[in-house]
C-alpha cells in the first residue's frame, strides 16, 4: 500500500470513529474558548475581563458569590469577578500548559528513545535506568518537590510545563526505543547501510516515521492528563496562583466556599472534565485508526 493510500485509509477510519466525533465537539468548544477568549466572554452581559472584579455595585449591593443569572451566566466568585469570563479565559492557560508539556515531553522522550535504541550499549542502559527512576516517583509528589526546591515565588506556566515534562518523558522514550530496536534489525535498514546511507538519513527516513504514530497516539491523551495535573497542583497550592486564571486556580478558590456556592466549583470542573475526556477519546480514536505497525520498506 502506498503512503498516500495508507493515509487515506487511517483518515477514513478516524472520521468514522464515534470517539473522534465526540472529541471534536468537546475539544471544539474548549478550543474556541482558548483561541478567542475575549470574543466569547464578550457575549455575556457582564465584563469580559476575568480580572475586572467588584465586591460592590454602584448602588451598594454586594456582588460576590452571586448565583447564575441573566447578568452573570455562571455567577460571580468571592471577589465579585464574573465566573463565565474566568472559565473562558482559564481555558487558554490550562490548554497552554497541557499542550506545551505534552509537546516538550514528546520531543525529549522521542529523541532520547531514538538515541538509546539506535546506539544501544551503555547509552541505552543509562537512558533505561534513568527512565525507571523517573517513573518510580509519583507525578504529583515529584512536581511538588521540584517546584518547591527550584522555583522561588509565584509559579509561571512555563515552569509548570518544564516540571511536568521532566517527569513524563519516559513514556514516549520507551515507545521510540522499542520501535528503533525493532527497525534496526530489518533487512531494508541493513541494505540502506550497505548502500552508504548515513545514520541521520536512516533514522529520519525509516525509524522516525514508524515511531511517530505510536508516539502521537500516546501523547494525545497525555494532554488531558497534564491538564488534570496542572489543576491538581493549583488545587494543592503548589501550581499557578492568582492573578493567573486557570481552571485549577478556580477550583482552588472554590473549595473554601463550596458548601454555599457549589456553582463556583461546578462550572470550571465541568469544562476541565470535558477537556480531559476529549483528549482521551481523541487518543483512543487515533490509536484505533492509525493501526500502529512497522511499515516494511
Amino acid at each position: 500500500m502506498t503512503g498516500a493510500a495508507s493515509r487515506r485509509t487511517w483518515v477514513g477510519r478516524l472520521a468514522r470513529h464515534a470517539g473522534f466525533r465526540i472529541a471534536c465537539v468537546l475539544l471544539g468548544v474548549v478550543g474556541v474558548f482558548a483561541i478567542a477568549p475575549g470574543v466569547v466572554a464578550s457575549l455575556s452581559p457582564a465584563s469580559s475581563d476575568p480580572l475586572e472584579c467588584s465586591l460592590r455595585a454602584s448602588d451598594g449591593s454586594y456582588q460576590d458569590r452571586m448565583a447564575p443569572s441573566g447578568d452573570h451566566w455562571f455567577g460571580t466568585d468571592s471577589q465579585g469577578c464574573d465566573e463565565f469570563a474566568r472559565v473562558v479565559h482559564g481555558a487558554r492557560t490550562s490548554l497552554q500548559i497541557g499542550l506545551g508539556a505534552a509537546l516538550l515531553t514528546t520531543v525529549i522522550g522521542t529523541v532520547l528513545g531514538l538515541i538509546a535504541g539506535w546506539r544501544g550499549g551503555w547509552i541505552d542502559a543509562i537512558v533505561r535506568r534513568f527512565a525507571d527512576v523517573t517513573l518510580g516517583i509519583p507525578l504529583v509528589v515529584g512536581s511538588i518537590l521540584l517546584l518547591s526546591v527550584l522555583v522561588d515565588g509565584r509559579r509561571t506556566p512555563t515552569q509548570i510545563i518544564v516540571t511536568l515534562a521532566a517527569q513524563l518523558w519516559p513514556g514516549p522514550a520507551r515507545i521510540a526505543r522499542s520501535v528503533t530496536r525493532t527497525i534496526v534489525q530489518l533487512p531494508y535498514v541493513e541494505a540502506a547501510r550497505a548502500l552508504g546511507a548515513s545514520n541521520y538519513r536512516i533514522v529520519t527516513r525509516h525509524v522516525l516515521p514508524n515511531a511517530l504514530p505510536a508516539v502521537i497516539a500516546f501523547a494525545t491523551p497525555l494532554v488531558g492528563l497534564l491538564i488534570g495535573a496542572e489543576s491538581t497542583l493549583s488545587y494543592l497550592g503548589i501550581g499557578l496562583q492568582v492573578p493567573s486564571v486557570s481552571w485549577g486556580v478556580m477550583i482552588d478558590d472554590a473549595q473554601s466556599v463550596y458548601a454555599n456556592s457549589p456553582f463556583l466549583l461546578l462550572f470550571p470542573g465541568l469544562f476541565l472534565v470535558a477537556a480531559i475526556a476529549g483528549f482521551i477519546l481523541l487518543g483512543d480514536a487515533l490509536n484505533d485508526s492509525l493501526d500502529v505497525h512497522l511499515e516494511r520498506g
